[in-house]
């Protein structure tokens, strides 16, 4: 699975890096871009308070990694920003799991079926969404628990960890 984001009000997102640490004192950052196809389009999309900031670049230095962004100008502006992830939205729909509406989601242990009814994308979290009765519940779309996606069949073979239908 990839590493995958989106605030709800907004297009889904990849982590596509992450801010190292300033660089100097007027505001220049050191990142490290670890997609070797990304190439930063105008600005940053850097993840803020669980928020998805898009910053501009004045100055980008691809082989130094060093990049400026408008309003970043001083050491303690910069240091705000060290640590938190570089996103990239997710440009139509690509790498997202598409079409498992209306697949069948079965619990391996219990062998109760349920219909999927969407894909929600939440921070650092894909989740699948299925009707459970009269209230709609959710599982990660997470390797540890998908066992098989039968796409010909429209069917998930899911290991539910306990107590998730109560929920």
């Amino acid at each position: 699975m990839n590493g995958k984001a989106s605030n709800i009000h907004q297009k889904p997102t990849r982590k596509v890096g992450f801010v190292l640490k300033p660089h100097g004192f007027n505001g220049k950052l050191r990142i490290a871009i670890e997609d070797e196809d990304y190439d930063p389009a105008g600005f940053l999309l850097i993840s803020v308070n669980d928020k998805f900031v898009p910053f501009a670049i004045e100055e980008f230095n691809e082989k130094a990694a060093l990049v400026k962004l408008h309003g970043i100008d001083t050491l303690e502006r910069a240091e705000e920003l060290a640590g938190h992830s570089i996103l990239e939205l997710a440009a139509d729909g690509q790498d997202e799991p598409q079409g498992l509406e209306g697949y069948t989601i079965t619990d391996r242990n219990s062998g109760q079926t349920f219909d999927v009814t969407g894909i929600s994308y939440l921070p650092n979290n894909t989740l699948i969404e299925f009707r459970n009765g009269y209230k709609d519940s959710l599982i990660p779309l997470h390797e540890d628990l998908i066992v098989e996606i039968d796409h010909e069949n429209r069917t998930i073979l899911a290991d539910f960890p306990d107590g998730i239908l109560d929920l």
